[in-house]
């Protein structure tokens, strides 16, 4: 599949189906590709397939399996331009400050995910998505 007119590609990997449904609407809306896993392997098969730039991942740090936290450092490990924005019910916030990543504390307005998204993607404030 092409990039989205903004060019940018986010990988997301949330196990909890009426999130992840409810967030890739959301990014979909703003023009973004977005590549859906159901989990933390899903996520890092799917990423191996896609042969063109994932610029970030958003991932749930709760999930069977493979937690967020495992999935990002993999995930870098392979990709390290790409961004990383975990999110998680749970005040996961000052561990992950530490690794570099970004946090979103759920539950989220959503007008709060456009926003940390558009600004990890678009740091000079350049963006057509909405």
């Amino acid at each position: 599949m092409p990039p989205a007119e903004n060019g940018k590609t986010i990988l997301l990997a949330e196990d909890e189906q009426h999130v992840r449904t409810f967030v890739l609407a959301m990014l979909k809306g703003c023009g973004y590709h977005v590549i859906v896993a159901s989990d933390g392997q899903d996520a890092l098969e799917r990423a191996k397939q896609f042969g063109g730039t994932i610029h970030l991942l958003l991932s749930d740090v709760e999930m069977p399996g493979m937690t967020g936290v495992e999935l990002a450092t993999q995930f870098q490990h392979d990709r390290p331009e790409a961004k990383i924005l975990l999110m998680s019910g749970l005040d996961s916030g000052m561990l992950l400050l530490n690794e570099g990543w970004q946090f979103l504390p759920k539950p989220f307005m959503i007008n709060m995910l456009k926003i940390r998204v558009r600004h990890l993607l678009f740091p000079d404030g350049q963006s057509s998505a909405v």
